[in-house]
């Protein structure tokens, strides 16, 4: 009777004695883990004040980094890429946002402004390294698109498709409206709706090919069906992602339309191209792909390839596309 009266408390201290280690170990273990989030704050300025700082980073595979990003002179806005989906929108003048993440990919990424912040805007970029085990960066990937076109001999900065269609001069006043009605009335080789068929050729060149399948039909007629044949995909695509990439990132120089009336045209050391039906109708889809990523030597469009990725930068040409064509408004 006394041994079971005096194990009792002994029983209840013990138990109250680990509860308490217990919480004890999990607040260490919440502090430690803490202590080990690497912060890095970035302050911004325009681009002609120096821009981010620092601009350059370092970090390791796998390593957990708080990323604090402070305006000290306007407002900007920051995205980090490629294929982050990381955009922490506007940070107004005196205002810090921050992002914690972790990127288990080794290789190289961007952070970026993608509000339009001052004449040299297209400079507000930093890099992050993201290094493996063995503190090295993995090799960078050709962009097989682009290897492609250089292969071809394709000129990348040409004229608007000097290269790339010999009718040009025969369909140049036509004007462009879908006509699916139309599209469905034609012969059209199957070839033409093959995704690399559009990819490789332009407008004028579908044009050309309904032409020689339907030769009794007007010039009117058949530039409608080929805009309404260039439309076919995308009638159930979700562009949304790709619109707002746009809105971003292309219509300050570009326009909201695609006019290239944006408030930034006059800033361009070359008029920014406009993204009609007249003007595409030469344009190849892996041509606009590929000027997108690499930018436009010349004039003053920066490259985006090291921002958006491949499949973010093609849903980026059929907003073009649809752009050029009108089935779209800004």
């Amino acid at each position: 009777m006394h041994l079971r009266f005096f194990l009792r408390p002994l029983t209840l201290t013990s138990g109250l004695f680990l509860v308490m280690a217990l919480l004890v170990s999990l607040n260490l273990g919440e502090r430690t883990a803490r202590r080990q989030v690497h912060v890095i704050d970035i302050a911004m300025s325009t681009a002609e004040q120096g821009g981010f700082t620092p601009a350059r980073l370092r970090i390791q595979a796998g390593q957990t980094v708080r990323f604090r990003f402070h305006s000290s002179d306007v407002a900007h806005a920051v995205a980090i890429g490629p294929g982050l989906g990381l955009d922490l929108g506007v940070i107004a003048p005196g205002e810090t946002k921050e992002v914690t993440l972790s990127i288990d990919r080794p290789g190289v990424y961007t952070f970026y402004c993608n509000l339009w912040c001052s004449p040299e805007h297209w400079r507000m970029r930093g890099v992050i390294d993201v290094f493996n085990a063995d503190g090295a960066l993995p090799p960078a990937n050709n962009d097989p698109v682009i290897d492609a076109l250089t292969a071809a001999g394709i000129d990348i900065d040409s004229a608007h498709g000097a290269q790339q269609a010999a009718h040009s001069a025969d369909h140049a006043d036509v004007s462009i409206t879908p006509n699916a009605a139309m599209l469905a009335a034609l012969k059209v080789p199957d070839i033409l709706r093959t995704p690399t068929w559009k990819r490789t050729h332009a407008l004028v060149d579908a044009i050309a090919a309904l032409d020689a399948a339907n030769p009794s039909q007007t010039e009117a007629a058949l530039a409608g069906a080929a805009a309404a044949l260039w439309l076919e995909p995308l009638q159930d695509a979700d562009l949304t992602d790709a619109a707002a990439l746009y809105a971003k990132n292309c219509a300050a120089c570009h326009g909201a339309s695609g006019r290239g009336d944006g408030m930034a045209a006059s800033l361009t050391p070359a008029p920014p191209a406009p993204f009609t039906a007249t003007a595409l109708l030469e344009r190849r889809s892996d041509v606009l792909y590929a000027k997108i990523r690499r930018g436009g030597m010349g004039t003053g469009m920066p490259n985006f390839g090291t921002l958006f990725t491949p499949e973010e930068t093609w849903a980026l040409v059929d907003y073009l596309w649809l752009l050029a064509l009108g089935e779209t408004s800004p």
